[in-house]
């Protein structure tokens, strides 16, 4: 497997815990629990990719 899936799968699972992890004790109902889950879930996935881009980004301009 290439690095970028194992990187992509790897942001996956931990959006996944996360969201999990967030939404989990809140006192809510069911459905508002699950799109709160969705809504975490797909913030801590934009927020890991927007950080892997910026190390990437800053690994290139500083490479000699």
């Amino acid at each position: 497997m290439s690095i970028a899936v194992i990187g992509l799968l790897l942001v996956a699972a931990i959006s996944g815990l996360g969201g999990w992890w967030l939404s989990f004790n809140k006192p809510v109902e069911k459905p508002v629990k699950i799109m709160m889950f969705v809504g975490y879930f797909w913030l801590l996935a934009f927020v890991q990719l927007l950080l892997i881009a910026m190390a990437y980004f800053g690994w290139q301009h500083l490479k000699v």
